[in-house]
This record gives C-alpha cells, structure tokens and sequence, in this order.
C-alpha cells in the first residue's frame, strides 16, 4: 500500500516535471522564488559580511534577492519551485 503511494507520488513528480511550463506554473514559481530567496539572501547576507550589518543595507539586500528569486521563478519555475520551497516555508510555521 505504502509502495503504490510512493510510486504514484513519483510518476505524478515526473510527469509534472517533463510537462511544458504553465502561467500557473511561473506564477507559483515566482512566488516561492521571491519568498525563498528572500531569506537566502537575508541569511546569507547575515551569515558572508561582516557584522553589524545597517538595516538598510540590509533592505537593499532583501529587495534584490526577491527581484532576482521572481525573475528566477518566471524564467525556470519548476526548478525555482523545488529548490527554494523549503525556504520560502521558513518562519512561516507555528
């Protein structure tokens, strides 16, 4: 039973996957584009500089890696989708 699940959840992967890219599809993806790379760029950002970072610079970081994950999401939304979801999931939990 647990076998068929899987297996079922796989090909309906793979044939999502190989399917040609919908609006629906770029919409999602640049909405998980800009959600995930907004904290990519955030963290990293916090993570490669050197400290105190200015909350404005920050800003301007936080701004760019969201127009970059959009367009990211618009050009190859499949990918963008799986790469940055568990990102753009990130502090949105209880």
């Amino acid at each position: 039973m647990v076998n068929s699940f899987l297996r079922n959840r796989y090909q309906n992967y793979v044939r999502w996957r190989h399917a040609p890219a919908t609006r629906r599809d770029r919409t999602i993806g640049a909405a998980i584009g800009g959600m995930g790379c907004f904290w990519i760029g955030i963290l990293g950002r916090l993570a490669l500089s050197p400290l105190p970072v200015s909350m404005s610079a920050l800003a301007w970081w936080a701004l760019g890696s969201v127009l970059l994950g959009v367009m990211l999401g618009i050009i190859f939304p499949k990918i963008v989708s799986v790469v940055c979801l568990p990102f753009s999931s990130f502090g949105g939990g209880s």
